[in-house]
């Protein structure tokens, strides 16, 4: 008895429908709305007022708040990490709020520009003028928009708060970051 060609056959209909149903799938997400898309980076974490890179500047000197700038990649994984597990934690955002103002930049974008002090450049350039060399990066400049220090990579958000703290107590003209956490703990 030889059965193999009703056996093949009758995997025919399944597989045009898998087909479909995959092709389906995929337009779904093409036409998602962007918040949809766990794939994109750019996208920030909701309870922060998220400025424009300029805009954040002079906000920060207008306030006297030091500035905050997440430098990112959209494709990064690590950036959307750090948006969902640590700029969307309660305790990070309520610091974060009475102490700093928060922007960021896509390190990849070389076609928009933005004006810092005397120079025009791309975000790209900029991120890049600010240390960023792998993404994500956090960039901390005081209210004049001085360089304080720049952290790169993925951290905690426990970990995040203390860097907080050590910036926004201004600790760190005192104090290297070990002695901080040494002194207050």
């Amino acid at each position: 008895m030889h059965r193999t060609g009703s056996f093949a056959g009758s995997f025919t209909a399944p597989r045009a429908w898998r087909g479909l149903v995959c092709l389906l799938a995929c337009a779904a997400y093409l036409y998602a709305p962007p918040r949809a898309h766990a794939q994109d980076a750019s996208v920030a974490a909701e309870g922060l007022d998220w400025k424009a890179f300029e805009e954040a500047v002079a906000e920060a000197e207008a306030q006297d708040k030091k500035l905050i700038v997440d430098v990112y990649a959209a494709w990064c994984p690590w950036c959307r990490r750090l948006q969902r597990e640590v700029y969307a934690h309660d305790e990070v955002q309520a610091y974060i709020r009475g102490r700093f103002v928060v922007t960021r930049l896509d390190a990849e974008n070389t076609a928009d520009s933005l004006r810092f002090r005397d120079y025009t450049l791309t975000p790209s350039e900029m991120a890049a003028g600010l240390g960023a060399s792998g993404f994500p990066t956090t960039v901390f400049l005081d209210e004049a928009g001085q360089y304080i220090t720049r952290l790169p990579g993925f951290i905690t958000a426990p970990d995040f708060l203390d860097v907080l703290h050590y910036i926004g107590s201004e600790a760190f003209l005192d104090f290297t970051f070990e002695e901080y956490l040494g002194e207050s703990e």
